[in-house]
């Protein structure tokens, strides 16, 4: 059977600020993981020709989908569909009904899981596929190529004789070591990039799945963190490193939750010899001394931490479990060993109330003084505590996401915490803080010292005039273009 696998668009990508944002190219062009593990996983079995579509990386039209799809005449389709970009998953699947009536095309990713019902509603996908793919996908393939019945794969939802069949709950992998290597060779991978690593190809990894910790902003399908043997994250690296990728990004949600495993992946590193850059995502009340030398020395350039609120009341409203302090200790700890640090920080919290409070998260980020920051206004995502709170205090309609999972719009209006700051007072805010944070003269002259190749330099310039308002992004301006033509965790 011939399989397209496909990242859906982002052109009419959900809408948090009033007036301003930044461009998704304008922090990096990342590969879409997911149905990277799918295709592996498929070829793995041996049975079906797959072929992947990036349309992000290639911004292409739902017209020029359709002419790529058309092409290689698959038997069927299948598309990760995030809420955010609901709408154009929808946009996609009706071009592509219309040009390969007899393929069959699934959805998966977090929104069918979130919304089912509403995603069988919306009569765009044949089939759903919830959960962890990796293992039922490629069953439901083979039993659909088969002609064999599909009761006995879990996380199914279809059609059959009129009636809607579920078989069962989400797809979930117990043992990820199993799950076979995404196959990025199917894209043109050094196409990928983060705009604070070097601008070099990067590999991305997932050495980890899930989270044990219950943010109150956070909406995540698994609670359980299952982790992969070093020996295996080491094969998986191998692979990109035969075909001369020498940056990786471990984008595991706690890819730190043991000291001890960090240090055990930076020992092999050292032990293949490899001379390569790395960064990792993680938490500050899980790093030492100790793993920060041995991860420079293995290569690490940079550790991206997680801090959301610049209050320890403000971490215990949204249950962090963690303290500005161990905040600045991580930093401190990391510029010792050499790495380079970014934090993420939230505002619009429901305990930011005035303007003065915000204002004090941006002088507490500057002066943690990690190298980069990433700001967003915190999202009323469905599922979340925070959302349950402000449906409680009347604040947000209880199904604003399940109507617009019903009945999408372009540039859906994502809900937002507006009893205190309004919508147009926080954009306002968000700007300030990367202008505040970005636009000092230390870290300006550290980062242009510590440039290495011209694409850092390009980078770093295409940020500045972002900020600055030269290359500013209006995500309105597809609402205005294209809302009668076409039509979100």
């Amino acid at each position: 059977m011939k399989i397209l696998l496909m990242n859906v668009p982002d052109e009419h990508v959900g809408k948090t600020t009033d007036d301003w944002d930044l461009e998704a190219s304008d922090i990096g062009v990342f590969p879409p993981m997911g149905i990277l593990y799918l295709a592996g996983a498929l070829q793995a079995g041996g049975r079906h020709e797959v072929m992947l579509i990036d349309c992000i990386l290639d911004k292409l039209e739902p017209s020029q989908i359709a002419e790529k799809a058309a092409a290689f005449k698959p038997d069927l389709i299948g598309m990760t569909v995030y809420t955010p970009t609901l709408f154009d998953a929808v946009l996609v699947s009706k071009k592509l009904r219309q040009t390969l009536p007899e393929a069959k095309i699934v959805w998966g990713g977090p929104h069918t899981m979130l919304f089912p019902d509403e995603s069988m509603t919306l009569d765009m996908a044949d089939y759903l596929v919830l959960g962890e793919a990796e293992e039922t996908f490629p069953a439901f393939c083979d039993a659909l190529e088969d002609g064999a019945s599909l009761d006995g794969i879990p996380g199914l939802i279809y059609r059959k004789d009129g009636e809607i069949v579920r078989t069962g709950e989400p797809g979930y992998v117990e043992d990820i070591d199993a799950i076979p290597f995404p196959a990025f060779e199917l894209l043109d991978y050094k196409r990928y990039f983060s705009a604070i690593g070097t601008g070099q190809p990067v590999g991305s990894i997932c050495s980890s799945r899930g989270c044990p910790f219950h943010c109150t902003f956070c909406c995540k399908p698994y609670s359980t963190y299952r982790s992969r043997s070093v020996e295996n994250i080491l094969a998986e690296m191998q692979v990109y490193y035969d075909r001369g990728v020498r940056e990786f990004f471990f984008f595991d949600d706690l890819f730190n939750a043991s000291a001890k495993r960090v240090m055990r992946i930076a020992q092999g590193i050292l032990d293949k010899g490899w001379k390569i850059d790395w960064a990792f995502r993680g938490r500050v009340d899980a790093v030492t001394e100790e793993m920060l030398r041995l991860a420079k020395k293995s290569g690490c350039r940079q550790a991206l931490y997680g801090v959301e609120d610049a209050t320890d009341e403000g971490l215990r409203a949204v249950n962090k479990k963690i303290t500005v302090e161990q905040v600045r200790q991580a930093i401190r700890l990391s510029r010792k060993a050499g790495l380079l640090t970014s934090t993420n920080w939230i505002i619009g919290f429901p305990h930011h109330k005035t303007r003065e409070d915000v204002l004090n998260l941006i002088e507490t980020a500057c002066s943690i003084d990690s190298d980069f920051a990433q700001f967003n206004i915190c999202i009323a995502y469905h599922g979340t505590a925070i959302f349950a709170e402000g449906v409680g205090k009347g604040l947000f309609d209880p199904d604003i996401w399940r109507k617009h999972a019903a009945d999408p719009i372009p540039n859906f209006v994502e809900p937002i915490w507006e009893e205190h700051l309004s919508r147009k007072e926080l954009s306002e805010l968000l700007r300030l803080c990367y202008k505040r944070f970005y636009f000092r003269p230390i870290p300006i002259l550290r980062k242009l010292l510590r440039i290495r190749h011209l694409k850092e330099f390009l980078l770093f310039a295409r940020g500045a005039l972002t900020l600055l308002g030269i290359k500013g992004y209006h995500r309105n301006k597809h609402v205005e273009g294209k809302a009668h033509a076409e039509r979100i965790s």
